[in-house]
């Protein structure tokens, strides 16, 4: 295989070397939590928030602008339905997450010959942006709620909208929220949620603020993934890590920011699920949330959603013998006008091991049918086959992809992908049984388990291509032995789920890298490949039959999508954890992915022989030579 690193100069590297930097059911009503939650004070409780807060804060943010964007054209909800491939809108280019982009100037044949076009460094911090596109113009998220308009054929900055955030101490040095993943374009205004917990609307053409809005939390709740607008309702969900109450997600009116509904995860004493926590005191069930994605439909309107576990982990300190916590790593169907719940499932009762279900499932119309003999598969349902509006993915760490009828969560199937020992089986009404022997009850006793808290999938997207119906995703062949931590008895919400892991390749393993080809029709797994480090780094597919992926180990590479090959690879400066996408300009099309990581040590750990440095965050651009 050839490597290629064309463009990459030493005054680049030494740009990116200097500037490195610590990186450390049936359906159901909206609920309607009221005011802010109050500060933690342990070892008492208390009881979150009931609604969030309508007026702004006291903070902001500054823009420099050394130009506006000329000729700014409002982005339609037409456009987000059906977006034009020269521009990347959104995440993951479309609002069913897939992915995948129909421009096909690079392809097999020629990407070999891809080379550098333009660089520049970006804020320091946790770097797993995915730039935003449109009719020229980049619009890219760093680290701490820095975004920047960026002419992107030519790298030069048009604006920079800085955010002026709280001290560290006064986030309760929360580190989650310094990634800022996506922000959201729609009519001349950029959407943003903020490490601070406030949802923002900038002007597209100057980076100016239009308004703010806080969404509470007392500074304890925090956002890395950003929201998405819908037919004027901005919807964002909310990373609640370390706090001492359960998130939320929510949505605004994205010309006014007036809170227009929010739905909490956890049910209250009294509600349907409640008997399913053990008696766990409300104020006591805390840290889940929705801080993945959130995948939209447009065909049927309908708003998806995952959430998250609770800590602590294990459910002997949790006192909650047997408990399936109801509204734990649940995937959850929402009207996204009202908040009306349509359907809800949960994929993971009983979890003992931060296997965080909030992963992207994408709505994708197909012909189903099965192969039970495929291998991994672990069930199918009753009555799987036939064409049907699906909702197919892996939502969770345990990596077993599960395919849902996307119109009420009827069973299809479920595989296994990376080695996995945590759910036992699953029935064909798509019940979950987990591992008894596998719940940490015993205190002093270590468990292995497959896959560990860092995920046989994390939050690295994956991608689909609708011509082939074929689904690309990032894996990581992973497991773990696992402790319950008893230094920090009772546990505390910034203690999270509680362990000590050492973490190893999984059993019969030689390589933690993986992607994985697998056919959304049958469940068929098409083809794997691995790689000695981890590639941690969201899949991008494209319509000239190429997946670009980044690694920890600093390579890009481009596959081959009908069989894994290796088509070309160049290696930056530092871990790339960013997110891949594509556009074009004048009729040239680029490929941009962001890169500097800093949050994979398990994954960085198991690795040892691998040059896996961290930091000197940027954003790179490639095309064919003009």
């Amino acid at each position: 295989m050839k490597r290629i690193v064309p463009g990459l100069v030493s005054a680049i590297l030494s740009l990116a070397i200097a500037a490195a930097s610590a990186q450390n059911g049936p359906a159901a009503p909206p609920m309607f939590p009221a005011g802010t939650a109050p500060a933690y004070t342990p070892p008492a409780g208390f009881t979150p928030p009931a609604q969030a807060p309508a007026s702004g804060q006291e903070v902001g943010g500054a823009t420099s602008t050394s130009r506006a964007v000329d000729n700014f054209v409002p982005v339609t909800d037409a456009m987000l339905r059906n977006p034009d491939p020269s521009d990347w809108l959104m995440l993951r280019g479309n609002y069913q997450g897939w992915g995948f982009n129909k421009l096909a100037q690079i392809n097999k044949s020629n990407v070999k010959r891809l080379q550098l076009v333009w660089a520049r460094m970006m804020e320091p911090g946790i770097n797993q942006a995915a730039p935003l596109i449109y009719k020229g113009v980049m619009y890219l998220p760093n680290p701490n709620d820095v975004i920047q308009a960026i002419d992107a054929a030519s790298g030069d900055v048009l604006w920079q909208y800085r955010r002026r955030l709280p001290a560290q101490e006064e986030m309760h040095n929360n580190a989650w929220g310094q990634r800022k993943r996506s922000i959201f374009l729609w009519h001349d205004k950029i959407y943003t949620t903020t490490r601070d917990n406030a949802v923002v609307a900038l002007d597209a053409r100057t980076g100016k603020e239009v308004w703010q809005v806080s969404r509470g939390g007392d500074l304890f709740a925090t956002n890395t993934s950003g929201p998405i607008v819908v037919d004027g309702v901005v919807l964002a969900g909310s990373n609640c890590q370390e706090a001492p109450f359960a998130c939320y997600v929510d949505a605004n009116d994205a010309e006014s920011g007036k809170l227009l509904w929010r739905n909490e995860l956890i049910p209250r004493p009294g509600q349907p699920g409640d008997e399913t926590w053990a008696g766990k005191p409300y104020a006591e069930r805390w840290i889940t949330g929705v801080w993945g994605p959130l995948i939209y439909d447009p065909a049927t309107n309908v708003l998806y959603y995952g959430s998250t576990g609770i800590g602590p982990a294990s459910e002997t300190q949790r006192n909650m013998p047997g408990a399936t916590m109801a509204g734990t790593n649940t995937r959850w169907a929402v009207e996204p006008r009202t908040g009306r719940i349509l359907w809800r499932r949960q994929v993971l009762p009983q979890d003992n091991w931060d296997q965080e279900c909030t992963f992207e499932m994408m709505p994708i119309t197909t012909s189903v049918h099965p192969d039970a003999r495929a291998a991994g598969m672990m069930a199918v349902g009753t009555d799987a086959a036939g064409k049907r509006n699906t909702l197919t993915g892996i939502p969770c760490k345990t990596s077993i992809m599960w395919s849902l009828d996307a119109a009420n969560g009827d069973f299809l199937w479920a595989k296994s992908t990376v080695p996995q020992n945590l759910v036992d089986h699953i029935d064909n009404k798509g019940q979950v049984f987990v591992n008894q022997s596998l719940l940490m009850r015993d205190m002093n006793a270590t468990y292995h388990i497959c896959p560990t808290y860092a995920g046989g999938r994390n939050w690295p997207f994956s991608a689909y291509n609708p011509a082939v119906n074929v689904m690309y995703v990032q894996l990581q062949n992973l497991c773990a032995d696992m402790k319950v931590r008893t230094d920090n008895i009772p546990s505390r919400p910034n203690n999270q789920y509680n362990t000590t892991s050492k973490m190893s390749v999984a059993d019969g393993k030689r390589n933690i890298g993986r992607i994985d080809a697998i056919s959304v029709e049958t469940g068929k797994t098409l083809w794997s490949w691995e790689t000695p480090a981890s590639n941690y780094s969201p899949i991008l597919a494209t319509a000239g039959g190429v997946l670009f992926n980044g690694g920890m180990d600093r390579y890009f590479r481009a596959f081959d999508q009908s069989n894994g090959k290796p088509l070309w690879q160049t290696r930056l400066g530092s871990q790339i954890f960013g997110t891949p996408v594509t556009f074009r300009v004048k009729n040239r099309q680029y490929v941009a992915v962001t890169a500097g990581g800093g949050y994979n040590s398990g994954a960085a750990a198991a690795a040892p022989n691998a040059d896996q440095p961290s930091g000197g965050n940027m954003v790179y651009v490639f095309a064919l030579p003009e």
